[in-house]
């Protein structure tokens, strides 16, 4: 597959480096949730009696299934016992080659455990983790369960994994512990905040704004009014990193197969981070993130993805009845009343939208919301009983206009248990969908080369990796973009081969075939700092006997990167921009250079 000959043919590719690059991958999967592209909608359908147990044994005639009101026919039908994930055991691998072909295969379900830093104050952290902790001691054997952490970036802890040992170290590990948010302010700081404007108000000397442009240079106004803008900047930004979060979990979970339950745990749930299927318009609350809001649903679709989200406070309280409310003896009774009066009112609006939007999030992806309870245990132990059972159904819609307007989609059971189930989806193609909109300067694959990010497998490829021979002089220029690149360093070279299915090839008239393909290499240090990167994008044209020899071998491309001598951890990625496919891949180095003798 790698040899040098067989790279020759690349001088026959019409091959434009470029450092620029755009669109974000959606999820190819041996089984989706909903695949527009072939017109076939898959739903996953959770029946639940009135004590919250799984109803094992319907049939495909107990079920109906309506789109947009219409009701269609079901095609296939299948119930999920729990049956466990299988491992696959690759054959032995040529010296110095590495794959990212999963290594898991048929399952009806899988766990993820999402701890969410990002919108959670830091107390409500700690009593999560050590409920987490406890939980995972007594997690049944045979579990598949991952875990991942969201603060500024998403994280993996831990990858799919049936050792429950593993998974509790995942949890202790210090990237897990509790820490603040940098976009949300704490009790301490709104409490400091809100002092502030009691001080300017309670020693302004001057009489309150009668007329509108009297307000606007009121300083108190002006406090308030850069409090409020500094507010809502950190929402859109946790959103923003929330939505970006979901879509890169998507994508790792797309190379796992069956149903993926993933627990979301937080503190508080951005309103508005998913389309409202009950609503005529349902983007009439998320018009701020309409485009990020249709890829994040796209893709947790396309990986057959259904969301339990988990209020981290468990039962709450006013905290205005707390006996420690820094409002007591503080504060004139009249100021301390109007202040407890309006906490209460602010606490209540927020607790009722993040309960809102835990309920459209579970009910758009097909899972369950929890809040109001300080019993996690019983949260957890419902979603590994009902998530890991569930029928799901197959239909092709009787509506193919591909207009990529949202289609509402309602099951209904002629007995009367619960159900629980994706309730609509976008009507075109998934790529297509999915690149239409988005910003030209965004970098599609970038966001998935972080040095803690896991492999993703929608694109298949093998890896040549080996240090150059012969190595550079040591006065020679680096190759990478970083220019302060110091000391001895080593150049590897990196020979791809891409597997041709995975990539959305053009035919032309004439037999050619063209494809658009960017290559990225990442280089880390042990501290997780990248040292180095090398980028290229471009447009490939392929003739008939090209062709022929990529789809038995593979899309050949070749690739070099300087990097230190000591440790480093290369990550390696491909994206198909027609088909908005990544693929990627961690390499640790060094490997010990081969003389031209051997």
């Amino acid at each position: 597959m790698f040899p040098r000959r067989s790279l020759v043919g690349l001088a026959l590719l019409v091959w434009a480096v470029s450092l620029d690059s755009q669109t974000t991958a959606p999820s190819r999967s041996a089984a989706t949730t909903i695949r527009t592209s072939v017109r076939l909608v898959q739903v996953d359908v959770v029946v639940s009696d009135d004590k919250g147990a799984a109803v094992p044994g319907l049939q495909k005639e107990d079920f109906e299934i309506l789109e947009d009101g219409k009701p269609q026919t079901i095609s296939t039908f299948q119930e999920h016992l729990g049956a466990p994930l299988i491992q696959i055991k690759l054959p032995p691998m040529p010296p110095h080659v590495f794959t990212n072909f999963p290594l898991v295969h048929s399952a009806d379900s899988v766990i993820v455990l999402l701890l969410d830093a990002l919108n959670t104050p830091s107390k409500d952290q700690s009593y999560v983790r050590s409920q987490m902790i406890k939980y995972l001691r007594t997690t049944p054997p045979g579990t598949h369960m991952a875990v991942f952490a969201l603060a500024s970036q998403l994280r993996m802890l831990q990858g799919m994994t049936t050792d429950s040992q593993e998974l509790l170290a995942a949890v202790n590990n210090p990237k897990a512990n509790p820490q603040s948010s940098p976009l949300r302010a704490s009790d301490a700081e709104s409490d400091a905040n809100q002092q502030l404007i009691d001080f300017m108000t309670e020693n302004s000397m001057a009489a309150p704004p009668q007329t509108l442009a009297q307000a606007g240079v009121d300083p108190i106004n002006a406090m308030k009014e850069f409090l409020a803008d500094t507010a809502a900047y950190q929402t859109g930004a946790r959103t923003s990193i929330t939505l970006e979060a979901l879509q890169e979990l998507a994508r790792y979970l797309s190379a796992v197969p069956g149903r993926k339950n993933v627990i979301w745990v937080s503190g508080s749930f951005p309103t508005g981070i998913f389309p409202d299927s009950d609503l005529a318009d349902p983007f009439n609350i998320a018009t701020t993130f309409q485009e990020e809001i249709r890829e994040t649903d796209a893709l947790l679709s396309a990986s057959q993805v259904a969301l339990y989200p988990i209020a981290a406070e468990g039962l709450t309280s006013d905290t205005v009845f707390e006996a420690n409310n820094k409002e007591i003896g503080e504060k004139r009774p009249s100021l301390a009343m109007r202040d407890q009066v309006r906490q209460m009112q602010t606490a209540g609006v927020d607790r009722d939208l993040s309960h809102q939007a835990m309920e459209i999030i579970a009910r758009d992806t097909g899972g369950h919301a929890f809040y109001n309870t300080n019993e996690l245990k019983g949260a957890l132990d419902r979603v590994m009983e009902n998530g890991t059972r569930y029928y799901s159904l197959a239909y092709s819609p009787t509506n193919t206009t591909m207009d990529g307007k949202y289609r509402r989609i309602q099951v209904k059971l002629r007995r009367k248990e619960s159900l629980a189930y994706r309730r609509g989806y976008y009507a075109s193609d998934l790529g297509t969908a999915l690149a239409q909109g988005r910003k030209t300067d965004a970098d599609p694959l970038l966001p998935l080369m972080g040095r803690n990010m896991p492999d993703y497998t929608q694109v298949l490829y093998k890896l040549l990796v080996q240090p150059s021979d012969p190595q550079p002089a040591a006065d020679a220029p680096h190759v990478g973009s970083n220019p302060e690149l110091k000391g001895p360093f080593t150049r590897y070279s990196v020979d791809f081969a891409i597997a041709a299915s995975d990539l959305q090839l053009e035919a032309e008239a004439d037999g050619t075939h063209r494809a658009t393909v960017e290559v990225r290499l990442a280089a880390y240090d042990r501290e997780g700092k990248p040292v180095n990167l090398v980028a290229s994008k471009g447009e490939l044209l392929l003739k008939p006997e090209e062709f022929l020899a990529v789809r038995k071998s593979g899309l050949p491309i070749h690739q070099e990167i300087d990097v230190p001598k000591e440790y480093v951890y290369l990550r390696t990625g491909v994206y198909d921009l027609r088909s908005n496919a990544a693929g990627t891949l961690g390499v640790p180095l060094p490997i010990e250079v081969r003389s031209a003798a051997k």
